[in-house]
């Protein structure tokens, strides 16, 4: 312990250093490349803009991991733990429900089941170790969240875990207004992203503190870019007209002002 906070374990710094690099193996493989998921991913998913989207959201998650690889302190990752955990469990109960639709026995395939199999656990075990040595529960801060932002995250965060519960039970509540073909398969796993964007804000509002916050804002930031510019790529195979389409693009932009807001100030403080 120091005087500064909580540092972090090692294993926990390893396994960071494992998922990075699984990041970057689903980055290349379907957001740079989605046309070829039949070959470089677990699943072929179509139509290519399915997996440019789901590319996208690898893309715009990226910091989420490499930013806490390079943190010193436990209280300043926090906040991304548990969505992490819960995004891969969603993931992983997804595969289990679909099993046949994957390419068992190839490579990606076993990247893909080792990326959600295996941090669950490490995670959770992760945060009960972690928080059993913080010196103090005290959630006071020098900096918390506007007050209109713990609201709008509040009810944001609430209302994404349960659409992206309503939708993974029932993935047909989605699938006859979404703005290009769905299958079972590709709404569960869109769930996943959609739980972990929940949690996460209502993680930020739990935590109340602008720089125990901050590693996280690239993820609220990055969503809208990547997905407006991963769907500009297959625009032809996007119904531009689909309530659903402007809705969800319409909350990322509110994310987006929010992670922005959220992400000035000292980098050194939440990284030190």
């Amino acid at each position: 312990m120091n005087t500064k906070g909580t540092p972090i374990a090692w294993p926990l710094r390893a396994w960071l250093a494992v998922e990075v690099l699984f990041g970057i193996g689903a980055v290349l493989a379907i957001g740079v490349a989605p046309a070829d998921t039949a070959t470089n991913f677990s699943w072929a998913i179509q139509p290519v803009v399915m997996a440019a989207v789901l590319g996208a959201f690898y893309m715009s998650s990226a910091l989420l991991f490499l930013l806490p690889f390079f943190a010193k302190r436990w209280e300043m990752i926090r906040v991304m733990i548990l969505p992490t955990a819960i995004f891969s469990t969603v993931q992983l109960i997804a595969t289990f429900l679909h099993w046949d639709k994957f390419s068992i026995g190839t490579t990606p395939f076993y990247v893909w089941f080792a990326s959600y199999l295996l941090p669950p656990p490490i995670f959770v075990t992760a945060y009960i170790w972690h928080q059993r040595r913080v010196a103090s529960q005290n959630t006071n801060s020098d900096s918390p969240l506007p007050s209109w932002m713990r609201t709008l995250f509040w009810i944001s965060g609430i209302g994404l875990i349960v659409f992206a519960i309503s939708v993974f039970m029932l993935p047909n509540l989605l699938i006859p207004s979404f703005p290009w073909k769905l299958t079972p398969l590709t709404a569960r796993s869109l769930c996943g992203w959609i739980m972990i964007s929940g949690v996460l804000l209502i993680s930020m509002v739990r935590e109340n503190d602008k720089a125990r916050v901050r590693l996280g804002t690239p993820f609220l930031i990055l969503v809208l870019p990547t997905l407006l510019l991963q769907m500009s790529r297959f625009a032809d195979q996007v119904n531009w007209a689909s309530p659903v389409l402007w809705i969800g693009l319409i909350l990322a932009a509110v994310m987006c002002v929010c992670g922005l807001i959220l992400a000035t100030g000292s980098w050194r403080e939440s990284l030190s």
